[in-house]
């Protein structure tokens, strides 16, 4: 149920340019649920940024930018951490995109 009523919001949301700016796989979460924009939302793209840094492709380039990956941003679906990347920058990376913007470095 509740994937059905986040759904219906999220095509409402992504479908009226007045709601969400921006390319799908930097928006944070909770702006994909309607929340306000906050510094939190720009270090969850910042962790984005990190990953695409370490992959030297776009976050979520092998697959659409549609509704089904805003509810998989919404899940925890992150990019696969690519092998070899130092632990402490993953760390960071981590909790930068950490689904809960209290979470997330300040």
């Amino acid at each position: 149920m509740i994937d059905i009523l986040m759904s219906t919001f999220l095509k409402t949301a992504i479908n009226d340019s007045d709601e969400i700016y921006g390319v799908l796989p930097y928006i944070a979460p909770e702006v994909l649920r309607g929340k306000p924009y906050t510094k939190a939302a720009d270090i969850y793209s910042f962790g984005i940024i990190m990953w695409e840094m370490t992959s030297g492709v776009p976050a979520f380039h092998d697959i659409p930018h549609d509704l089904n990956l805003s509810l998989n941003i919404c899940r925890g679906i992150r990019p696969e951490i690519i092998k070899g990347t130092m632990p402490e920058y993953v760390e960071v990376m981590k909790r930068c995109w950490d689904n809960n913007p209290k979470k997330r470095p300040t």
